[in-house]
């Protein structure tokens, strides 16, 4: 299998973790104080993340990870402080993720980020969807976007990473959570990530958490 890389950018960090930012045993970080309280204290969004045979060909790989809170994300992924307090304004909770697998050709991660509000969810997407914010994991890359049928406001784009591999990556908002597909490998990815992020999206009623 080609190796998959972890591609990690300030503030893109959330939408751009591939291969080994994900996988091996359950680990959840300390929260904040602020992920502490009733409100906005985390919740199981596991179910959430891709089931085996939603993207097509693809299966998840080992347990998910759980980051719990801002400064524990930071921390992890050694945000800059101004990407931390981007987050923390947007109303982050936790960040959860799981490898998935196609063979010994394609690899990606299933993620979800837990919000306060719907509206933290949607901002963090419409910013993780920037020219500006892909490009600054990906200066070269060439952004070919799309939109997945029959999911919400769900937006995708396809280009190439720092080796060359291309990649592709769907995200969509459910009630307080952004939902993520990113996968890696010579595969048809607006077929296969539509078809995962509507799979998920069905099976879920299109709610969160």
């Amino acid at each position: 299998m080609r190796r998959i890389h972890r591609l990690t950018a300030g503030l893109a960090v959330a939408l751009l973790l591939i291969g080994s930012a994900c996988g091996g045993d359950d680990e959840s970080a300390s929260p904040d104080a602020a992920a502490e309280n009733a409100p906005t204290r985390a919740r199981d969004v596991s179910r959430f993340l891709m089931r085996n045979g939603e993207e097509p060909g693809f299966h998840p790989e080992g347990d998910a990870m759980t980051v719990v809170g801002v400064n524990a994300l930071a921390n992890r992924w050694g945000l800059a402080p101004a990407a931390a307090q981007q987050l923390r304004e947007r109303g982050f909770i936790s960040f959860t993720t799981r490898r998935t697998v196609r063979g010994r050709d394609a690899a990606g991660v299933s993620e979800v980020l837990l919000f306060t509000t719907p509206e933290g969810a949607r901002d963090q997407m419409a910013y993780d969807l920037r020219a500006s914010t892909i490009h600054a994991t990906l200066p070269k890359t060439k952004i070919r976007r799309f939109t997945a049928r029959d999911v919400p406001g769900a937006r995708g784009w396809t280009g190439r990473d720092l080796h060359g591999n291309p990649i592709g990556t769907v995200q969509w908002v459910q009630g307080r959570c952004l939902l993520m597909l990113v996968s890696e490998g010579d595969i048809p990815f607006v077929d296969v990530l539509s078809s995962g992020a509507r799979a998920i999206y069905e099976r879920t009623g299109g709610d969160c958490p």
